[in-house]
């Protein structure tokens, strides 16, 4: 009598199980519908049609590559809230901050305020951060290269000359 019972049991379960699913998908459905019928009132296929004809018969640049198509993409524009910042910051490549770190130890921001210093102008508190990224890659750099030695940890690292 027990495996009548938890036949039924199981199957109840499933039957459950079953209906819950029955429900997701059609709520699926309706959503789907829904989303299809926005997209016939934005427009029809006709005018997506001639749009994409436009794109395909743009010139396509052609590489070297062997058994490759080459395409050409669009490049798209940032938007102005994204797009980049006009900076004053001049070029700090080469040898700027190589050239701020002696044989004295300093701290990196020392060396923060040392490079603020060559600038021929006050930075502002963004510039000072875009300073700041170079001056840690640039350190990151010389250290991996062995130009220069640092001692400490944390806050208390101070650099050198090797």
């Amino acid at each position: 009598m027990s495996n009548i019972s938890s036949a039924k049991s199981s199957l109840r379960a499933e039957l459950a199980h079953v209906q819950s699913g029955l429900a997701y998908y059609r709520a699926r459905v309706d959503a789907l519908s829904a989303a299809i019928d926005q997209l016939d009132t934005i427009g029809d296929e006709g005018d997506i049609d001639i749009a994409l004809d436009a794109a395909m018969q743009a010139p396509k640049s052609r590489r070297g590559g062997k058994g490759r198509r080459a395409v050409t993409a669009r490049k798209v524009s940032k938007p102005a809230s994204h797009a980049r910042a006009r900076t004053r910051l001049p070029a700090t490549g080469g040898d700027f901050f190589p050239d701020l770190i002696t044989e004295q130890k300093q701290s990196m921001s020392d060396l923060l305020q040392a490079a603020a210093t060559q600038m021929p102008f006050k930075a502002t508190t963004e510039e000072m951060t875009q300073l700041r990224s170079r001056l840690v890659a640039a350190i990151t750099h010389m250290l991996k290269s062995g130009k220069i030695r640092d001692e400490g940890k944390g806050r208390q690292r101070v650099y050198f000359r090797a």
